[in-house]
């Protein structure tokens, strides 16, 4: 499936159906920028999406019914879609493949990743998609015993990478995506010694 054409909804789902949803799936990201979740009306939601709120209702029982969807929807989609492909974890060329799936949706979906990413008070997604990510990643926990500081091994990858994510996505993701997949990649494995000798395409447009 290309990326471009990542959906939330059900592809069997009605078109107007579908269009209306994400009208108001897109005012609710817009407005969650500013506000947390407690702050924000149906009626804020509708009026920015130009839909009545007696469609609203018609899918979802409030706001927080709706934030709970999209959540759900959202891990859904990664968990199909992004997380079940086979790759070895030790090969960074094998790595970058599968990392790029993840920066690829990035930028396509950047409103999307965006939501996901952002730190609200109700908004769990970004935590579960981090233990669905461990579920299908080699995990350190299962390798080393506790009194082992490699025993954190995979904790700490994950959060260094999402964390990169965060920022590529935030500042405007400038860096390209196959670069970006093997910057991460090679520092996981290898550590931040020998990425300093990656060369991108960047650098070749500098020399």
């Amino acid at each position: 499936m290309p990326f471009e054409t990542f959906d939330l909804l059900d592809s069997d789902s009605d078109r107007r159906v579908k269009r209306t949803k994400k009208a108001l799936r897109n005012a609710l990201f817009t407005i969650s920028e500013k506000k947390e979740i407690n702050e924000i009306t149906v009626k804020e939601i509708t009026d920015l999406a130009d839909i009545n709120r007696s469609t609203f209702y018609l899918y979802y029982k409030d706001v927080y019914d709706m934030f709970e969807s999209i959540q759900n929807e959202i891990l859904a989609l990664f968990v199909k879609t992004l997380l079940p492909f086979e790759y070895d974890a030790s090969a960074p060329s094998s790595l970058a493949e599968y990392i790029s799936r993840y920066l690829s949706f990035c930028k396509y979906n950047p409103e999307l990743c965006k939501f996901i990413f952002r730190n609200g008070t109700n908004n769990n997604i970004a935590k579960r998609i981090k233990e669905a990510i461990v579920e299908y990643a080699p995990d350190s926990h299962n390798y080393f015993p506790t009194d082992d500081p490699r025993h954190h091994l995979t904790t700490y990858a994950l959060s260094g990478m999402i964390f990169t994510v965060i920022e590529w996505v935030e500042t405007g993701m400038h860096a390209d995506i196959d670069d970006m997949a093997v910057f991460i990649a090679e520092t996981y494995i290898n550590g931040s010694t020998s990425s300093k000798k990656l060369k991108f395409s960047n650098n070749d447009k500098k020399s």
